[in-house]
């Protein structure tokens, strides 16, 4: 029996462990623009720093709970650490953006091996009557050092440079390494001697998830007629329907269907995807916003964003108490309604062009946020035996972080197109020359410049100050949209996780 200090030790490693590779996904688009100064390169090259780390991670993500779950979840973490340290060290000292990209794919490996594990390793430390309370607090506590990450990004980026949101992975995941040698026992399930790796289902899932991300991703920048798109797309499709032929007749498959019959784990995985959408999307969105249209400096949109991280510190902590009374459905369904009314608040704010009208939809999300992602975590394992929390845990991670891709793809298009087809009709109401490509060119250098440095108008070439104005309206009518997708696919999440979500049998009834 584990003694209590040991596994809080175990709780704190893992929630570090989950908070830095989550960290690392929210601080990195504020350090994007310095790093195209670096290397002298575009925007649009310089949006696969963020992909070389996602891709991998959505691919693997299943295969390494699963991996988990054969070979033993300490091992597989500890093997994850150090390529996440040995990725971090090298993409902090990049020469050139080859090598800051493929030292971007090793981190993203490395924390495939690491997300899924954490969640089994501390449900494996703590009885099943305090799991709730311990996965709630890892989920809340990532969370909050997650919505924290832009002003992470923004400080260290403005007080040193991009190097240094990379870098700082370093000596927190060396407590980590130390931690989990020290605390972590090699847990490892009694497993049929017959069981192996699925290898065929893991390229098969790979080229699933990572050819729907890539076509997604690239579709704003080539167009969906591009064969570059249409593809990736094509052999997602294939794929995923050669990988769920093939897991039905696998003798040791990487996903048990039959896992998801479990209402609960079906409803936290869904709850996952979209959650993921809405956080990692909004997480690109919200920069956007405050530096573009509030003219504010990275470092200061970073601090502005503290709003949505206050009430994650507060409610994580009770969000897990109240699944341990209740069980999911109640704290999940007031989450997803909390984050539909927080999009509603957030696109009557826009329009005002002040922060302060903002800040009631920044809170609300916030707490709405909270309440999901502490809860998420505990309702995917309830209903599943341990032997299989390794490859549960690497489904709802999937799930997580497979839904933040898409959420960037997704909303960003939705932005980008509403944006354009406003501004387009602006300037064909007003008295303002068409836009040429080489002046449409000029003004969306102007706008990736002024990612860097903030909104500062007097610094545009005379011939595209002149569309600010149209385009700073046309924007905020893209904000609106976005924000009520969000509020859309909140209500939808709502509704299928009160129809799924049910109290484990072996839960305590509330006092």
């Amino acid at each position: 029996m584990r003694s209590r200090s040991t596994a809080t030790y175990v709780l704190i490693a893992m929630t570090l462990a989950n908070a830095m590779i989550l960290v690392d996904q929210t601080a990195v688009p504020l350090a994007l623009p310095d790093i195209m100064k670096t290397f002298d390169t575009g925007s649009k090259q310089v949006q696969w720093v963020l992909n070389c780390s996602l891709l991998p991670l959505a691919g693997l993500l299943v295969f390494a709970g699963r991996l988990g779950d054969l070979v033993g979840l300490r091992k597989v973490f500890l093997t994850g650490s150090v390529l996440f340290i040995g990725g971090s060290v090298i993409a902090g000292a990049a020469p050139s953006l080859e090598v800051l990209l493929a030292a971007r794919v090793v981190q993203g490996t490395g924390g495939a091996l690491m997300l899924p594990l954490t969640i089994a390793i501390v449900s494996a430390a703590f009885p099943a009557s305090e799991s709730g309370k311990a996965l709630g607090t890892m989920g809340g506590t990532a969370a909050v050092f997650a919505a924290l990450g832009p002003t992470i990004g923004g400080v260290l980026t403005e007080t040193f440079s991009w190097r240094a949101v990379l870098l700082v992975n370093v000596p927190l995941a060396a407590a980590t390494i130390w931690m989990t040698l020290r605390f972590v026992e090699d847990h490892r399930p009694t497993k049929d001697d017959s069981a192996h790796i699925d290898l065929e289902g893991t390229v098969l899932l790979s080229i699933t998830l990572v050819g729907l991300v890539f076509g997604l991703s690239q579709s704003a920048i080539w167009g969906w007629g591009s064969p570059g798109v249409i593809g990736p797309l094509t052999a997602s499709v294939l794929a995923g329907v050669l990988f769920v032929f093939h897991e039905r007749r696998a003798a040791s498959p990487l996903v048990d269907f039959g896992l998801l019959r479990e209402r609960n784990y079906l409803g936290a995985s869904v709850s996952q995807f979209l959650s993921g959408m809405a956080e990692i999307g909004l997480g690109v969105i919200f920069p956007l916003l405050l530096i573009l249209n509030l003219e504010m400096n990275p470092a200061l949109a970073g601090l502005a964003l503290i709003p949505t991280t206050l009430p994650m510190i507060v409610v994580a902590p009770y969000a897990g108490r109240w699944y341990d009374r209740v069980g999911g459905r109640p704290p999940l369904v007031t989450g997803f309604l909390l984050l539909a009314v927080a999009g509603g608040l957030l696109a009557l704010g826009v329009a005002d062009d002040r922060f302060l009208s903002l800040l009631p939809g920044l809170l609300v999300y916030g707490i709405g946020l909270s309440l999901v992602l502490s809860v998420n975590d505990p309702v995917s394992l309830d209903q599943i035996a341990p032997p299989d929390h390794g490859q549960a845990s690497g489904v709802s991670a999937t799930a997580e972080q497979f839904g933040g891709a898409v959420g960037i793809a997704v909303l960003y298009s939705i932005f980008h197109g509403a944006y354009l087809n406003d501004l387009e009709a602006r300037i064909d109401r007003s008295s303002l020359p068409d836009l040429t490509a080489t002046t449409g060119a000029a003004l969306r250098n102007a706008f990736d410049a002024a990612e860097a440095t903030g909104l500062r108008p007097g610094t545009f070439n005379p011939k595209v100050r002149e569309y600010i104005a149209a385009a700073e309206q046309a924007s905020n009518h893209g904000y609106v949209i976005v924000f009520a997708v969000v509020a859309a696919l909140s209500l939808i999440a709502a509704g299928i996780v009160a129809w799924l979500v049910r109290k484990p049998a072996g839960q305590p009834a509330p006092s």
